[in-house]
């Protein structure tokens, strides 16, 4: 389990965070070190020992700090759990997958109220869901439009005479083990003659590398983003353990994927690290789900930080809860038409919200146009407040912030190993295409890279930027097609935000652009 204490001055974080980002600011992108960060906005050492005296107390073992001392982890049986907060634990089948949760609220002591925020892992029904779905290469749509390798998306997206992203760290959040995703780069950068990525695996737990379920994934993702960005200074792979589940019939022990409290772990894990300048999701939940909010006050820490946290919104259009299973839904059909929503954590206010399109290109890759994947995610959240830096008539959150290529008609051609746990059948490059939003999203991750290494490092939470400049911003702006609900239409819009972007054009229009990055702020992490 885990337990996310309460940021310290949160009041005066958001306000600093919104200096960070208004142009004429004293604060103007002054990110702060993870030294400082821990030192005015961190719970104290106090406040965490308070829970882990309180925990040990109550018969958990391993109990472990943060280095940012923001998550507190956790092993305990059922009972301990019952007993440390006054709540009763069940057994259900839910989705075809069994676990536990609390049947009644849990209940913090009066003496921990001003430092717990969530305490995560007291359910194990709720996982999330990574959002990549296959196509085969050969068997094109009626659109004839071919599928491309990953170092393709970077004429497809005009990178032109943009540095690569060699200049930038890189980080990408997920579960399992990564041992095969690594090589699978490696083998990709030989394949197509592109130069070897330095990659590290830095995980919070020893039992990550039982399970390659998701190796499909993460390869995705990393081929996705070196391809794009031309190469990154280091690619790490932040790993977290599996969610465990006993059946109480056989009393065999079963891995059902990550929950919120081993992907809580990741992502601060990146934070205090806070050596990636851009870190990429795939992977979500609906807010039907109760899973939003739990890593907000991590990603606040990390836009400090002048971090960009980036995930997809998923492959169920404006109905995530239509579909557990976080895929594309059977011929086209959404099972609960009535229920719209959206996943955390793109729904968060402190993360670049991705959505997907079909994309259309010349035989060259010359960029033509594209439209909405009708199962992009998109719409409005029911939980997370609207940002500041997001004009809205809402008061709550609207995603997406941005949109790339998703569809795998249109996908990405990937070097994968065979595995019989993952029904990867595949040894070698191409074969099938691959989309999603989880293909999404580390595009633009990896073009943000190469952006933030052609201007130091400088630019930090991408979002703020983008809204603050979207009258002159060179969106690719999708105007057709619909994602079951919301349409697209010129301008922002529920569909696919403002779009893609022509990545040259953008650096271009930074560098005539006074202020978008501060000279005073040359940072080279």
């Amino acid at each position: 389990m885990a337990i996310a204490l309460k940021l310290r001055n949160e009041d005066a974080l958001q306000r600093y965070i919104h200096e960070l980002f208004r142009p004429g600011s004293p604060s103007y992108h002054h990110f702060l070190s993870a030294k400082e960060s821990i030192a005015t906005y961190a719970p104290t050492q106090q406040q965490a020992q308070a829970v882990v005296d309180y925990l040990t107390g109550h018969g958990f073992t391993h109990v472990r700090i943060a280095p940012n001392r923001l998550v507190i982890s956790a092993d305990g049986t059922v009972g301990a759990a019952r007993n440390a907060f006054r709540t009763e634990i069940a057994h259900y089948t839910r989705d075809g997958h069994s676990g536990i949760a609390n049947t009644t609220d849990i209940q913090i002591p009066a003496s921990l109220s001003g430092e717990v925020d969530h305490v995560l892992g007291l359910q194990t029904l709720n996982r999330m869901h990574t959002f990549s779905v296959t196509r085969s290469a050969y068997q094109r749509s009626a659109s004839g439009n071919p599928a491309y390798a990953p170092q393709e998306y970077a004429t497809v997206y005009h990178a032109g005479d943009t540095p690569t992203g060699t200049g930038t760290t890189v980080g990408l959040i997920g579960w399992g083990n990564m041992s095969n995703p690594v090589s699978d780069l490696s083998s990709m950068e030989q394949s197509q003659g592109l130069a070897a990525v330095p990659t590290s695996i830095e995980s919070t737990s020893t039992d990550s590398s039982n399970d390659d379920s998701e190796q499909l994934e993460w390869a995705m993702d990393s081929q996705a983003i070196v391809g794009i960005s031309g190469g990154v200074r280091n690619l790490i792979f932040y790993t977290t353990g599996l969610n465990y589940v006993q059946d109480p019939t056989t009393g065999n022990w079963s891995s059902q994927g990550a929950n919120n409290s081993e992907l809580l772990r990741a992502i601060n894990l990146a934070v205090s690290d806070n050596t990636a300048k851009v870190i990429n999701m795939s992977w979500g939940l609906a807010e039907c789900r109760g899973s939003a909010g739990f890593a907000d006050s991590a990603f606040q820490l990390g836009v400090a930080q002048g971090q960009t946290f980036v995930a997809a919104t998923g492959d169920n259009g404006a109905y995530p809860c239509s579909n557990s299973n976080g895929s594309a839904p059977e011929n086209g059909h959404y099972s609960d038409i009535d229920t719209r929503s959206v996943n955390y954590p793109a729904s968060s206010p402190y993360v670049v919200a991705v959505g997907g399109t079909t994309l259309n290109t010349s035989s060259s890759d010359v960029y033509i146009s594209e439209s909405t994947w009708p199962y992009s995610g998109g719409g409005i959240s029911s939980s997370e407040s609207t940002p500041s830096w997001q004009p809205s008539s809402y008061p709550y959150r609207e995603l997406p912030d941005l949109a790339f290529d998703a569809d795998p008609d249109t996908g990405i051609l990937l070097y994968l190993t065979q595995s019989s746990s993952s029904g990867i059948q595949q040894t070698q490059f191409g074969g099938n295409s691959y989309g999603g939003t989880s293909l999404s999203a580390p595009l633009f991750v990896g073009a943000w890279a190469r952006l933030e290494t052609a201007n130091r490092n400088g630019m930090g939470f991408a979002a703020p930027a983008i809204y603050s400049y979207s009258s002159t911003f060179p969106f690719h702006d999708v105007t057709t097609g619909n994602n079951g609900y919301y349409s697209a239409g010129t301008g922002w819009d529920n569909a696919t935000g403002w779009g893609s972007f022509d990545i040259q054009a953008v650096n271009d229009f930074i560098t005539r652009t006074p202020g978008f990055v501060s000279a005073t702020n040359p940072s080279s992490r």
